[in-house]
């Protein structure tokens, strides 16, 4: 059987990294919820929630999950 390309590929990141203290704080880590804005060129920007140490942290776990977008904690 041929492979045929199918109409809507998009190239996937292959940069992005993930694990513990690295895109999510580690297990039993004292956390409490941020919100970042994420935007990137090739994807509508999107509001996120996730739990983090510091924004500083949120920062990270959000550049380690999307390298190439413009990180922004908004509360």
């Amino acid at each position: 059987m041929k492979k045929e390309p199918i109409t809507f590929q998009w190239q996937e990141e292959t940069t992005s990294r993930y694990g513990d203290g690295v895109s999510h704080p580690m297990k039993g880590a004292k956390t409490k919820p941020f919100k970042i804005l994420v935007r990137n060129g090739q994807m509508a920007a999107m509001k996120v929630e996730l739990r983090a140490e510091s924004k500083r942290a949120a920062i990270n776990y959000g550049k380690a999950r999307w390298p190439n977008a413009a990180i922004e904690v908004i509360s």
